[in-house]
C-alpha cells in the first residue's frame, strides 16, 4: 500500500495536539544562518525538508539539499524553485554511507552548517535488519561528521530521536551511538550537537497518515496498548527548534526539545476521529520487540539542564566520549556486511554499552 503524506493544516494540529506550532526564531538563530552555506542531508525526508524550508526563510547564502532518494529531490526542487530540471549544483545525490564520496561533496561544497537528518527511523524494520540501521544511522553519522570536518564546517547538527534515551530497540541503539560519535569530534574547530526529539506529525510513513488513511477506508485503527503514550510535536515545530539549538552547538552535547507532556495514542485517535466524523474501530495489536509503552526524554543517568532557550533543555552527557569509539564504530562497520543478525545485535548492544557511557543495561535486552 503507497499513501501521499497527509496535509492538516497549521490550526487543525495545534488543536490535535493542544499547543501552538508556529516556529519563532531568536535574534541569534537568525544570524546563526543568514549568509552562510547550509547543507541538509536526508533533504528529501520530512524533517530534513522542512529545515530546508525554513533555512531559506533565514536568508542563508545557499542551501545544499543531500538525498539519496531522486523522486524526493525532484519534488522539494520544483517546490522551491517551480521546476524540477535537477541541473542545480546546491542539488545533491549521495549516500550517506559513502565516505569517499561525502569528502569529495564536502571539499567541494565547504559548507558552514551542516543539518544531518538523513536516517533510517522505522523501529520494527531495524530490529529485523540491524545491519542496516548500522549501515546508516552509525556509519551514515560518522562519514557526515568527518567528512564535515575536514572540510572546515564551523557547525554540525546529528539530528536524533527520544528512542536514544534508555534504549530498548536497534533503532535507540544506533541512534545514541550516532549521538556519541558526533561528540567524538568535540573540541576540534567545529562545534557539534545532537538534538533529540520524539514523534512528528504528518511526516511521511509516520502515525497520522496511517490514521488518516485507515479511518477514511473503514478500516481498523491498530494500537499497540491502550496505555501507550508518546511524545508528539509537529514538523515546522520540530525543524524551527533545531536551528534554535543548532545556534547553540557547541561541544557535543545532546539537546532536548520540548515537547510538552506525553499523549495517550487512543485519546489522539479519538479526537482526530472525530475532527472527521466517524467513530474508529480500534485493534490492539501489542507492543513489537524494542517498543517500549512510554518513551522518555532522558534515562536515569543522564540529566537535563536549562539553556538560554526555554524549550530546549540539554543533557548533562553520559561521560567523555571513550577515544577508541571510531575505531570501533568502523569494526561494527565491517561485522554489518558479514554477520547474522543476532550476533551483530549483540556487537551493538555491547559497543554501547562499553563506550557510550552508563546506558541502562536492563533495557538492552
Amino acid at each position: 500500500m503507497h499513501t501521499n503524506p497527509l496535509t492538516i493544516g497549521p490550526s487543525a494540529l495545534a488543536s490535535l495536539l493542544g499547543k501552538s506550532i508556529n516556529p519563532v526564531y531568536s535574534p541569534a538563530a537568525q544570524s546563526s544562518i543568514a549568509g552562510r552555506k547550509v547543507l541538509v542531508t536526508g533533504a528529501g525526508g520530512s524533517i530534513g525538508s522542512e529545515i530546508v524550508r525554513q533555512v531559506h526563510r533565514l536568508d542563508p547564502e545557499v542551501v545544499y539539499l543531500l538525498d539519496h532518494d531522486e523522486g524526493a529531490l525532484h519534488a522539494l526542487q520544483v517546490e522551491l524553485r517551480g521546476h524540477g530540471l535537477l541541473n542545480d549544483d546546491r542539488i545533491v545525490l549521495a549516500d550517506i554511507r559513502d565516505g569517499h564520496v561525502l569528502d569529495r561533496l564536502m571539499a567541494r561544497i565547504r559548507p558552514d552548517i551542516v543539518f544531518h537528518a538523513a536516517a533510517h527511523k522505522h523501529l520494527p524494520l531495524l530490529e529485523r535488519y540491524p545491519a542496516e540501521g548500522i549501515k546508516t544511522n552509525v556509519l551514515g553519522t560518522a562519514n557526515v561528521v568527518a567528512a564535515a570536518a575536514r572540510a572546515g564546517t564551523a557547525t554540525m547538527v546529528n539530528i536524533s530521536t527520544d528512542k536514544a534515551a534508555a534504549p530498548t530497540s536497534v533503532l535507540g541503539a544506533t541512534k545514541r551511538l550516532a549521538e556519541r560519535v558526533t561528540a567524538a569530534w568535540a573540541g576540534g574547530d567545529m562545534r557539534v550537537a545532537s538534538v533529540r526529539f520524539g514523534n512528528v506529525l504528518g511526516s511521511r510513513g509516520s502515525f497520522l497518515p496511517t490514521l488518516h488513511w485507515q479511518l477514511s477506508n473503514n478500516l481498523p485503527v491498530t494500537i499497540t496498548d491502550p496505555a501507550v503514550t508518546r511524545f508528539f510535536m509537529s514538523i515546522p515545530e520540530a525543524a524551527g527548534l533545531v536551528i534554535e539549538a543548532g545556534e547553540m552547538a557547541s561541544a557535543g552535547e545532546t539537546y532536548v526539545l520540548d515537547m510538552g507532556a506525553p499523549v495517550r495514542i487512543e485519546d489522539l485517535v479519538r479526537r482526530f476521529a472525530a475532527g472527521l466524523d466517524v467513530q474508529p474501530r480500534i485493534t490492539y495489536t501489542g507492543l513489537r520487540p524494542g517498543e517500549k509503552l512510554h518513551e522518555e526524554l532522558s534515562d536515569g543517568i543522564e540529566t537535563l539542564v536549562r539553556t538560554r532557550h526555554s524549550r530546549v533543555s540539554a543533557v548533562v552527557a553520559d561521560g567523555p566520549v571513550d577515544p577508541g569509539l571510531l575505531a570501533e564504530v568502523d569494526r561494527l562497520g565491517m561485522a554489518a556486511a558479514v554477520d547474522g543478525d543476532e550476533q551483530l545485535q549483540a556487537h551493538l548492544w555491547t559497543l554501547l554499552l562499553r563506550t557510550g557511557g552508563d546506558v541502562p543495561l536492563a533495557e538492552a535486552s
